[in-house]
């Protein structure tokens, strides 16, 4: 007998694990009305504004996320781009990775997983989407005048 996995033996439980988080920050993002400062989205949910944004005037790696998922989920995908890049890509993963759990909970066993798919590129390929998208806007702030920002 081939030694199978946890994760392969159970797709239901492990589906469900992942289904339900998914879910819940799709839905939250949809429910949260965007900044139309592009960031500060997160303080509707009681948390305090960007450490670094308030001491340097310069955004964090992590800036604009919750901003970028609430456009995404609201549709307004070009603003979403320009206010988070990598909060774009992760918002549409999220949504891919909840369609992959369901299809996985309804029929019982994961979609058959191209190759090429490994945790390593994963990883690699989320801190390259988290830090390209900080650096993006970090050219596009300097190059617009909005960085340094006096934060009020």
């Amino acid at each position: 007998m081939l030694y199978m996995n946890t994760f392969e033996r159970f797709p239901r439980r492990w589906s469900l694990a992942l289904l339900v988080p998914a879910v819940a920050v799709l839905g939250l993002a949809t429910w949260l009305t965007p900044d139309a400062r592009g960031f500060g989205t997160h303080q509707q949910l009681g948390f305090a504004p960007c450490g670094s944004l308030v001491l340097t005037g310069y955004p964090c790696p992590t800036c604009g996320m919750t901003t970028a998922f609430s456009l995404t989920m609201h549709g307004a995908w070009l603003r979403a781009m320009w206010v988070q890049p990598g909060g774009f890509v992760l918002c549409l993963t999220t949504a891919a990775v909840a369609l992959i759990c369901l299809y996985a909970f309804v029929a019982g066993r994961w979609p058959p997983r191209p190759r090429w798919l490994r945790m390593y590129y994963f990883f690699w390929g989320l801190l390259i989407t988290i830090l390209g998208g900080w650096g993006f806007r970090l050219v596009a702030g300097l190059a617009t005048g909005e960085y340094p920002m006096r934060y009020a």
